[in-house]
């Protein structure tokens, strides 16, 4: 489903921006720290700082910002703190808020959209479901592992809408089945969205699917109506 999908998208980049984040955190605290001066700009229209560095060993080095803007942050001559990887100081970043955080924020930013899509897709979904309606999976279940009685429909019932719950118009049919031991059963059918009147008819028999653990499940066959899936 896309409301399943944007919601995988939407955590996976909140994750993805975490991990970062985190990264990052980890760099401004634990990583060694020297001054750095900006002293070029790569070219094109986004442009990112080229900055000159000294090692604690005394040796000099340039590194490139990996976030290039238009237009371009900073200007010749400013300092800019450099981060070494202590562990290995050919390993270095920028430690300015855009190279550190940039990341992160983007990917929080574009996850947290999908996410909520996501959620407001199921929520939507949520509140258009009838009163008492299954999920498909619930049927399909029903349909694979139940057992499919014919019951004789005895009435179709029209439901208004509910002002309170803002569940729309429906209806539903009434259906009588014996079963094998001689005793009458009742059954109510899930909702319907359209008027069935069309297509069925008191007196028709039609498809139940019964739940063989609980015979309180139990589920409407309306595969073969135009109703129904």
């Amino acid at each position: 489903m896309p409301r399943l999908i944007f919601s995988a998208i939407g955590w996976g980049l909140l994750a993805l921006a975490l991990t970062f984040a985190l990264h990052a955190d980890e760099v401004r605290r634990e990583w060694t720290r020297v001054d750095g001066t900006i002293v070029n700009f790569t070219s094109g229209d986004s442009q990112a700082p080229i900055v000159d560095y000294e090692t604690p060993g005394g040796e000099r080095r340039t590194i490139t910002g990996s976030v290039s803007t238009s237009p371009r942050v900073g200007k010749i001559g400013d300092q800019v703190p450099v981060y070494l990887n202590p562990a290995d100081e050919s390993e270095a970043r920028l430690g300015t808020a855009l190279e550190l955080w940039f990341a992160p924020g983007i990917l929080g930013f574009i996850g947290g959209v999908f996410a909520l899509v996501g959620s407001l897709a199921g929520r939507s979904v949520e509140s258009a479901r009838l009163p008492g309606q299954m999920s498909e999976r619930r049927i399909r279940a029903l349909r694979e592992t139940g057992d499919r009685v014919m019951a004789r429909v005895v009435a179709i019932i029209g439901v208004g809408p509910a002002a309170t719950t803002r569940a729309a118009a429906h209806w539903r049919l009434r259906a009588e089945w014996r079963d094998p031991s001689g005793a009458d059963r009742a059954f109510t059918s899930q909702p319907i969205a359209v008027d069935p009147s069309p297509y069925v008819k008191v007196g028709d028999e039609i498809g139940i699917f019964i739940d063989r653990e609980n015979p309180n499940i139990y589920a409407f066959d309306f595969s073969m109506l135009p109703f129904g899936g």
